[in-house]
């Protein structure tokens, strides 16, 4: 081991010491007993870690490195420097107060969502856990100063709901463990103290604003995902990404339905495309079709042994995840296995709320969804990362640009392969293609003051025509993570370019299948720092 590998791990090590709920979920269980500090102190001593971290890897000149270690150097320097930058000038701490019971959930689901060990065998470390949970709740209150009113909102729901999963979930699983059922009940007190406090005290505050400003967002856009935008250029970008999909939508629409518009005929095609009987199976039997496909035409290496099973969207998460989401392996998991959510009907809902939630798992869109969660979306790129990356770093870097890019990158690469040729199909894909501009226009003008709340749903709804109730959820999400929203189209398009990059440079010797390949096995890295990898040979 070179003396930077050496070095780099024993940052990550101890950043993964320093953060347990982190550790759990790369399936690192040497802390699973264990919450993050976030007592004054304790932050006090991240800063000062992460700045003598820093100023390790600030002993290292280029010329002490080959060439994928100098990939190596820029990632890990840039994830700290964003990261210093964050607890010291953003400081979520003291202003975001959807940390504190996201904590709590977190340190309970990480430990149960995967089946890592035997029930018997992890439910203890959650009564650890669960034990430290009111005081850093108690801490919480404490730390909190002022907040956007918006965070307020988001931070009673998600408490509610985290009151809900450690009732309905968690406490069951207990039995008659009178240790555990009294370290629930001292949660779901603490959870109900945490709710009043945000309620009575904490939004009786003057609100602050969301936005970060263009500032900080060209500044995360640079350093934290190695972009070459501003928040202009993205912005222009984003506009001209709106254009381009509403006319490549009304094409489309016309090869379909001279008579209809696109919006119309999408919601004709919802409502006539339902899918009957078991869901699941629907599901199941779309992502063998979808694996299938990607293994006959050799679009890229399936490795052996991963496994992705479909369950359904554990109760307590269903609010938020209306149709389909996916859970990665960690990467030090034994067994790469994914799970694939899917949020059944509600049986107790009324007759026309069960339809509506039908309607959103339409065959349409049913067909789009198992490819971008799963093959050769999210869980392929994911297991191939897990199982391929060369380094330490690269394994635990978790780039959004690139892992949400190659998931809608995915979506069209398919239907381009044949897929499916039905231009209904590419009607849904491209209507999701706007979806993901329209939040490229609004992260950039929602954090940097250029568009309210209110104007960015009605932009999700008129253009992209959400249903006003997911749009809110949708804008809500926004306003806690600036730069997310835009990197699923940003990095899809990315990717194209380097596609084509590829091609101009091998010429004849392209194949599509060993580009894929190659890609994957560098990790979840920005495609700037891939680019550079590949040109390397590191």
């Amino acid at each position: 081991m070179t003396d930077f590998a050496a070095a780099a791990e024993s940052i990550l090590r101890a950043r993964l010491k320093d953060d347990p709920i982190r550790a759990t979920w790369t399936g690192l269980h040497d802390y699973d007993a264990e919450l993050p500090d976030v007592t004054p102190e304790g932050l006090a001593r991240s800063q000062t870690a992460l700045q003598a971290h820093i100023a390790t890897l600030e002993t290292f000149t280029p010329g002490d490195l080959t060439p994928a270690e100098r990939v190596d150097h820029q990632l890990l320097k840039s994830e700290l420097d964003v990261e210093l930058r964050e607890l010291t000038e953003r400081r979520p701490y003291a202003h975001d107060p959807t940390l504190y019971p996201s904590l709590a959930a977190d340190a309970a689901y990480s430990i149960l969502a995967r089946e890592f060990a035997p029930l018997t065998a992890r439910v203890p470390s959650v009564v650890a856990r669960m034990a430290k949970i009111p005081a850093m709740l108690e801490t919480g209150m404490r730390n909190l100063e002022r907040s956007p009113n918006i965070w307020t909102e988001i931070a009673i729901d998600e408490t509610q709901g985290t009151i809900e999963f450690f009732g309905e979930t968690v406490r069951p699983l207990l039995g008659d463990d009178a240790r555990g059922l009294a370290a629930c009940t001292s949660v779901l007190d603490a959870l109900a103290q945490y709710e009043r406090f945000l309620k009575e005290t904490h939004a009786q505050r003057d609100g602050t604003p969301f936005a970060v400003g263009r500032a900080y967002f060209d500044y995360k856009l640079t350093h934290e995902h190695l972009l070459p935008y501003t928040s202009q250029s993205l912005l222009e970008f984003g506009e001209e990404a709106v254009r381009h999909t509403e006319l490549r939508l009304r094409e489309v629409a016309e090869v379909i339905d001279c008579d209809a518009t696109w919006p119309e005929l999408v919601e004709r095609l919802r409502a006539a495309s339902l899918p009957e009987g078991d869901l699941l199976g629907h599901y199941r039997r779309g992502l063998d079709k979808a694996r299938e496909f990607v293994v006959s035409r050799g679009l890229v290496t399936v490795p052996e042994g991963e496994v992705l099973e479909i369950v359904e969207t554990p109760s307590f998460q269903r609010p938020t995840i209306p149709y389909a989401a996916y859970m990665a392996p960690g990467p030090f998991d034994a067994r790469q296995q994914g799970l694939y959510y899917v949020t059944p009907i509600d049986s107790s809902a009324s007759a026309q709320a069960q339809r509506e939630q039908l309607v959103g798992h339409n065959l349409f869109g049913m067909l789009l969804t198992n490819v971008h969660e799963g093959y050769p979306g999210h869980h392929l790129q994911l297991v191939v990362a897990n199982e391929k990356a060369p380094s330490l770093v690269r394994r635990l870097h978790d780039s959004s640009v690139f892992c949400e890019g190659w998931a809608l990158y995915c979506e069209q690469l398919v239907l381009d392969e044949g897929l499916d040729p039905d231009p209904r199909t590419r009607l849904f894909q491209l209507k999701d293609q706007l979806w993901r501009a329209c939040r490229v226009v609004i992260d950039v003008k929602l954090q940097t003051g250029g568009m309210t709340f209110d104007e960015a749903v009605a932009m999700l709804v008129d253009v992209a025509k959400l249903e006003r109730v997911n749009a809110v959820g949708e804008v809500r999400r926004y306003t806690l993570s600036p730069t997310q929203p835009m990197s699923y189209l940003v990095g899809k398009e990315q990717i194209l370019d380097l596609r084509e990059r590829e091609k101009t440079r091998l010429g004849s010797s392209f194949d599509l299948r060993a580009f894929h390949d190659r890609l994957l096995s560098q990790g979840s890295l920005p495609v700037a720092a891939i680019e550079r990898s590949l040109a390397a040979g590191a």
